[in-house]
């Protein structure tokens, strides 16, 4: 009966044990009370688990280019029960959903969180200045103040004095563009003399003050920085109390353990674009190209000593199923921007090589031919990504700067080919055509252009181009000498009525000066009508390939070394002379 009452109360069900709701009730009621167990055990371990401050090191990078996963290890030791792990200074910019833990030793982790913890307030010493030194800051900073006001007086009074100088000399009488008599310009000269000299003697004493007032408002700066100095060092600026950004690894164990506990997470204000160097020193060679990444990180956490390993995946793009749009095919044109030349340098460039990480070499060692960086760069391709791991360990500090990782470096087969249009350029562009690029897996980037030692422009890389062949602007070759002029002797113009009928012939010249021989492509136009009023008629086309829609003349051919060649084209344009023509012919 005792029993009885006790169930009653303690579940607050009436007891039958004939029940089939009795028992479901029980039954459930048995439930409730073991789930409401575990729960205040779990908060009661919670808050009597061991902390275990562990100091952890960065050990590997995978940048992707607009975000980074890094991986932290750290060793530990604790006793028996559940601890936990602190790992501290952690990026900020940490996506808490993407940590994941995972150790080695006899225990068990049981949670991974992300815990911001407030610093303690550190407030200033407070130490007061003896009032002699506060007074003089007071004085020193009213005094300054006062004489910022003065030069800024002097230096208004100096410009107009300099304006009223320059009037006075740009008169129309000192000019001699008057018209006054030779006494009244005698006079006004002397008025002139006298002003310039009276304006010019205010100018002297103005700058005579203005240094001297320069001279006292700098001794004063000096001794207020001074006495700021001091007041720093007796009152420290209290630490900047930013929040501390942590991993906590909760563990169990049932006995004293040593372990290693190893953690890793995404992280944004971080990744890396591909850039290239191009280099050539003649047409008789192959295009070196050397792939490089400018990485850069801004995430709060220097990446020291670490291995790095780029990656093309973008992870932190969406899984949802692709909506496939319509495709449009046009010509990918290319343009090269021309820099000039500083000696084979190029200037104000934005970034720094990364720092590998130093190691003791002996001494033995120094003779040897130094290596290259991207000698320890090995690539592995996936069925969705392209990943490089950098066998160097380097050093990447949170500068958001661009730190230059050298990648691959590759000689492709090249063919060149020198791109002429006289009538726009009398230079000819020198094109190399790789093939094979698709084997290098390279992405869009930039590209650097460095012909027989000196740099000479940058380039865009597009893989993204449908054709076997990778076409490179190389920029301008002088090697190559052109010229293009009309034939005087060979145009004609004749007159019917208003009807005018010219004949133009234009001769265009190549030289090559250099030692081998070169392919050639040539473009000029034959000007192409709009109007009934105006007829084109081509006389010769000189044996180039003619597209009578846009006019365009097109030579293919081989200029040998030291050769000359020559190609010459003429056309008829009839008009009506009583009217203007827009464009030149």
């Amino acid at each position: 009966m005792i029993r009885r009452k006790f169930i009653k109360t303690f579940y607050g069900i009436s007891f039958n044990p004939l029940s089939k709701n009795c028992f479901n009730k029980k039954f459930t009621a048995m439930k409730n009370l073991i789930l409401t167990a575990s729960i205040i055990l779990t908060t009661v371990l919670s808050l009597f688990a061991n902390e275990k401050d562990v100091e952890s090191k960065i050990k590997e990078v995978t940048i992707f280019p607009s975000s980074a996963q890094i991986t932290r290890t750290g060793t530990f030791s604790t006793t028996a029960g559940v601890t936990e792990i602190i790992l501290s200074d952690v990026s900020p910019y940490l996506n808490q959903s993407s940590i994941q833990a995972k150790g080695k030793g006899n225990f068990t982790i049981l949670d991974v969180q992300l815990r911001v913890k407030q610093p303690e307030i550190v407030l200033s010493n407070n130490n007061e200045l003896p009032p002699k030194i506060v007074r003089e800051i007071a004085i020193l900073e009213d005094s300054i103040a006062y004489l910022n006001f003065d030069l800024s007086d002097l230096i208004d009074n100096i410009s107009a004095l300099e304006l009223e100088k320059n009037i006075l000399l740009n008169n129309s009488l000192v000019t001699g563009h008057g018209g006054d008599t030779i006494t009244e310009l005698k006079a006004t000269m002397e008025y002139f003399r006298i002003r310039i000299n009276d304006i010019n003697d205010q100018i002297q004493k103005l700058k005579r003050d203005e240094f001297k007032m320069s001279r006292e408002y700098t001794r004063m700066n000096t001794r207020l920085n001074e006495l700021k100095a001091y007041n720093q060092q007796e009152n420290p600026t209290p630490p900047n109390n930013k929040p501390i950004y942590q991993v906590v690894v909760t563990v169990s164990a049932d006995y004293a353990v040593n372990g290693t506990i190893e953690i890793n997470y995404m992280v944004s204000n971080a990744g890396w674009i591909p850039t290239y160097d191009l280099k050539t020193s003649g047409v008789e060679n192959q295009v070196q190209l050397i792939y490089k990444a400018n990485v850069w990180q801004n995430t709060g956490e220097e990446w020291k000593d670490a291995k790095l390993r780029l990656s093309t995946i973008t992870p932190t793009a969406n899984n949802v199923k692709p909506i496939l749009p319509v495709t449009y095919l046009s010509y990918y044109n290319y343009n090269t921007i021309e820099t000039i030349s500083t000696g084979g340098s190029k200037k104000d460039r934005k970034a720094s090589y990364g720092a590998p990480a130093s190691a003791e070499r002996e001494e033995a060692m120094a003779d040897l031919d130094a290596n290259y960086a991207y000698n320890y760069t090995s690539m592995n391709q996936t069925m969705t990504n392209v990943e490089f791991d950098i066998k160097l360990n380097y050093t990447i500090p949170t500068d958001g700067q661009y730190h230059i990782i050298p990648i691959q470096n590759e000689t492709i087969p090249t063919n060149y080919v020198y791109y002429i249009v006289p009538k726009v350029e009398t230079q000819a562009f020198l094109i190399a055509k790789l093939t094979d690029w698709q084997e290098l897996d390279l992405l869009p980037g930039s590209a650097n252009i460095y012909f027989d030692g000196t740099f000479v422009g940058e380039t865009q890389i597009n893989p993204s181009t449908l054709s076997d062949t990778l076409e490179l602007a190389l920029g301008r070759d002088r090697s190559l000498q052109i010229e293009r002029k009309q034939l005087k002797n060979e145009t004609d113009s004749k007159l019917v009525g208003s009807v005018v009928t010219k004949t133009l012939t234009y001769q265009i010249t190549l030289k090559n000066t250099k030692p081998a021989n070169v392919d050639i492509v040539l473009q000029d136009n034959i000007p192409v009508s709009t109007t009934e009023d105006i007829n084109v008629k081509v006389i010769d086309n000189g044996k180039a390939n003619y597209t009578e829609s846009s006019g365009m003349l097109f030579w293919r051919g081989k200029l040998k070394s030291r050769e000359t060649q020559k190609y010459t084209f003429s056309y008829e344009v009839e008009y009506d002379s009583s009217k203007p023509i827009a464009g030149n012919f």
